[in-house]
């Protein structure tokens, strides 16, 4: 009995970790002992698939930094499976720049803080997209395959696993021009346009008769590429299970 609560207790830190990293997992409006609750029902159904973890050997301060490594681990997982947000929040960012909308924000229903109009946008995008497709049960199934590939207690940092993060984390920015960049393109040509009207006419006002073209345009660019926007997260959270395992490959060494 011991052996098996060793068992659920470390799966439970590492799946509340991994949960607590998640976007719409760690809303503010996502209850806590909700996460808590899955959190146990996830390391009730894994724990009796693992193999007895030897914790007769432990004192409290072992028992302490296996929690911290687990947790570690969880946080590091979750990050990899968030990727995609902080691509689409980076991008709303640009686009917001590019419009002039950094002033005029909205409410986010998942931080409850104010962000910009495109950023709310593309975040409940990405959501939408995650679970109707039902792609969050692949990102699920490859973390629960993590487990396989990095024992519980197991798990350590190597260079393989520094060069793969800042590879994955660069290709946040990769996505984020990719999203952003129809808009960014429209934004160009707009203020081109004007500054040979500015030459032509230089009486008229151009940042003044610029600064609605700008936004009309660009708003109506940013309708029409959200199919694409979607293609591209689509494409992501696919990838999403292998990038788990990978992450767990170079962490069990």
């Amino acid at each position: 009995m011991d052996f098996d609560f060793y068992n659920f207790f470390l799966v439970f830190v590492r799946t509340g970790a991994f949960l607590l990293a998640l976007p719409f997992f760690s809303a503010v409006n996502m209850p806590v002992m909700m996460r808590i609750a899955l959190a146990a029902f996830a390391s009730l159904l894994l724990s009796p698939q693992l193999p007895p973890f030897p914790a007769e050997h432990l004192d409290l301060i072992s028992l302490v930094g296996l929690m911290a490594r687990e947790t570690s681990i969880g946080l590091l997982l979750g990050f990899v499976g968030r990727m995609i947000f902080f691509a689409t929040e980076m991008a709303s960012g640009i686009i917001a720049t590019e419009l002039g909308l950094n002033m005029g924000s909205m409410l986010d229903p998942s931080t409850q803080q104010p962000e910009p109009v495109t950023g709310v946008i593309l975040y409940l995008l990405t959501t939408v997209v995650m679970l109707t497709l039902n792609l969050h049960h692949g990102m699920l199934l490859g973390f629960a395959r993590t487990f396989d590939v990095l024992p519980l207690g197991g798990g350590h940092l190597n260079t393989s696993l520094f060069e793969m993060f800042v590879q994955r984390t660069s290709g946040i920015f990769v996505v984020a021009l990719q999203i952003a960049a129809p808009v960014m393109a429209t934004s160009f040509v707009i203020t081109v346009f004007f500054a040979v009207m500015s030459r032509a006419v230089p009486q008229m006002n151009v940042f003044g008769e610029s600064f609605g073209f700008r936004v009309a345009g660009g708003l109506i660019v940013f309708g029409f590429t959200l199919q694409l926007t979607a293609q591209y997260v689509a494409n992501h959270l696919r990838r999403l299970p292998e990038d788990l395992l990978t992450f767990g490959h170079l962490m069990g060494g």
